[in-house]
């Protein structure tokens, strides 16, 4: 008996299931096809009876529905153990459709039939925002024949140590175009580029090179040796700048600190054999390249059999509507999107919610939230942990703007973090030296502590004090590890410092100079962040080098900036309204 899985939005997986007698449906809304009975997946008693009836083994001849496995688990938790009885132990036969191959149950053999594209990849429909998160690890392709998904491993460990880039092989023309689709559709520019290297002018990269990933698209090369030199000689020289970018670090994947400094690079290689009838020197030249793959990041995918493939990709069922996909998702790609408003930004509901705003998070997250986007509707974020201590990009920072344009910066950072710590993680001094209004809102959320000079230096020696008495703990990381573990210990939450026209502040309070200056040197360690904005850096405190990163408002926008790394975002579209409502919804629930 083959049991059957269907993988795609209902108009496409509504068309594969069969008209025939006996089918019974647990399932949502109308059939899709007409059935002996239907019931709602809330419908708990009649659902629970159908399924024991299939159990026993139901009628000869008897179909099992399943529509919408997602919807339907969600009612009943047991749902995959007593699908997986009727598939192993009975005569009946059982239909699953899914919106998303992930949705699929476990340990249940199916054939799977993928329908769509997207849905191959969790996906009902592409935005930038929504299907640039992929890591890069793995992305899947399409089924084998037994209906079990096929799934392209980017990466393997080198030695057991450290993780490298593969080279792939594949022979079919579908799946190699649904590999590359699949990593444009999952990975933004930012995290992953391509280079098509076609030895005849066909069309198998045809859509695909629209994409906003391709650097080249190389045509008909096997008909010039001269061609291939070229090209065999630009891979070269990209393969060596990205050595001399990454380093003495020990492959690329530990060189990438704050968005990316370096994507992957993926050669694709269409008509191998052609190339290397040509000119047998570009063998050499991709074996050279091929060494290097663990710090230059430049892995290559081959369409025939070459020492250097480490992954060998078998030929796979491709989704049905992958031509349609690669003609329009590219396409997509490249459209700009509107930029989010605050609560999308942050992938929260509109209304403030307390117990999901502030659950805990893990430690890598802490402190890190985002400010806006990049072009490709990716977050852009700031992590206040110190970058030597908790490998984040802080403790200290700045926002340099013209006066007028200041809160709009100042807004997307201390409301991001509001909105993700409670007042025990996170307390907030802000400090308008000229009295613009540039806190507006922002002062009424329960976060916010007094402002003056005398209580931050009492706040700095209590910190010190409590780390002392409580067991000599060195940081307030180590305080809260320990407290975190069970130790009783009393909430210390981090504290920060927000000056805006610090300029103004130290010339005509030389004592609050000193203040800022104590904090930024010993901050890192007791918790204590300044955030100082101004329309220039403040000279005072950065010859000492305590600013670790700047958002600053270019002639092209605002900017992330964080070393080397510089990186262009769009702020949320409602920080205005937001700054007054969120604080005070806060307020409210605390």
């Amino acid at each position: 008996m083959t049991h059957l899985a269907l993988v795609g939005p209902s108009h496409l997986t509504a068309p594969r299931i069969p008209a025939a007698p006996g089918i019974y449906r647990i399932g949502q809304g109308p059939p899709p096809t007409p059935v002996a009975v239907s019931f709602e997946p809330s419908d708990r008693r009649r659902c629970e009876n159908l399924l024991t009836w299939f159990e026993r083994g139901g009628e000869p001849g008897a179909t099992l529905l399943v529509d919408d496995w997602k919807l339907c688990a969600e009612s009943d938790p047991g749902l995959a153990e007593s699908i997986r009885w009727i598939t192993v132990a009975t005569p009946a036969r059982v239909i699953i459709t899914a919106r998303s191959l992930d949705h699929l149950p476990e340990r249940v053999r199916l054939r799977v039939e993928v329908l769509d594209f997207l849905a191959l990849h969790g996906l009902s429909t592409f935005t930038k925002a929504l299907a640039w998160k992929g890591r890069w690890w793995k992305v899947p392709v399409g089924t084998d024949a037994h209906g079990r998904p096929v799934v392209a491993e980017l990466t393997h460990l080198a030695d057991g140590k450290w993780r490298t880039g593969s080279h792939l092989g594949v022979t079919a023309p579908e799946t190699l175009r649904s590999l590359v689709l699949g990593l444009m559709t999952t990975h933004s520019p930012k995290l992953f580029q391509a280079v098509f290297v076609d030895a005849h002018d066909s069309d198998v990269f045809a859509g695909l090179d629209q994409a906003p990933h391709v650097q080249t698209h190389h045509r008909g090369v096997a008909r010039d040796p001269a061609l291939i030199r070229h090209v065999a000689d630009a891979l070269l020289a990209e393969s060596e700048r990205r050595l001399e970018v990454v380093g003495n670090t020990w492959t690329i994947f530990h060189h990438r600190g704050f968005d990316q400094v370096l994507p992957q690079l993926l050669v694709c290689v269409h008509g191998l054999d052609a190339i290397v009838a040509a000119e047998p020197e570009f063998a050499t030249t991709l074996a050279t390249i091929a060494h290097d793959v663990g710090k230059s990041g430049v892995q290559l995918l081959l369409d025939s059999p070459h020492d250097v493939v480490t992954r060998q990709i078998d030929d796979c069922t491709v989704p049905a509507n992958l031509d349609e996909a690669t003609k329009s998702l590219p396409q997509l790609m490249c459209q700009a999107e509107p930029a989010p408003g605050f609560f999308d930004l942050h992938e929260v509901p509109n209304r403030f919610d307390r117990s999901h705003a502030w659950r805990p998070r893990p430690v890598k997250m802490q402190y890190r939230v985002a400010v806006g986007t990049d072009e490709h509707g990716q977050p852009v974020e700031i992590d206040l942990k110190s970058g030597t201590l908790q490998d984040g990009m802080g403790p200290h920072g700045e926002i340099m703007a013209p006066p007028e344009r200041r809160a709009e910066g100042l807004r997307a950072l201390i409301l991001g973090q509001m909105l993700r710590h409670s007042p025990d993680e996170l307390q907030v001094v802000l400090i308008d030296f000229h009295g613009t209004g540039v806190f507006a809102g922002l002062d009424s959320a329960p976060h916010v502590q007094p402002a003056l000079a005398e209580a931050l230096m009492d706040d700095h020696e209590r910190r010190i004090r409590m780390l002392v008495d409580s067991g000599n703990y060195r940081t307030t990381w180590d305080y809260r590890t320990a407290r975190s573990n069970g130790a009783q210990l009393g909430p210390l939450p981090e504290l920060l410092v927000c000056v805006d026209g610090v300029h103004g502040l130290v010339e005509a309070r030389p004592d609050f100079l000193q203040v800022l200056q104590t904090l930024g040197r010993t901050g890192r360690s007791y918790g204590q962040h300044l955030l100082l904005s101004d329309a220039t850096p403040p000279s005072d405190l950065q010859g000492n080098d305590f600013m670790s990163y700047r958002l600053e408002l270019t002639g092209n926008g605002w900017a992330r900036r964080i070393g080397r790394s510089v990186e262009s975002f769009t702020l949320p579209t409602d920080l205005d309204s937001v700054a007054w409502s969120l604080p005070q919804a806060m307020r409210a629930t605390s």
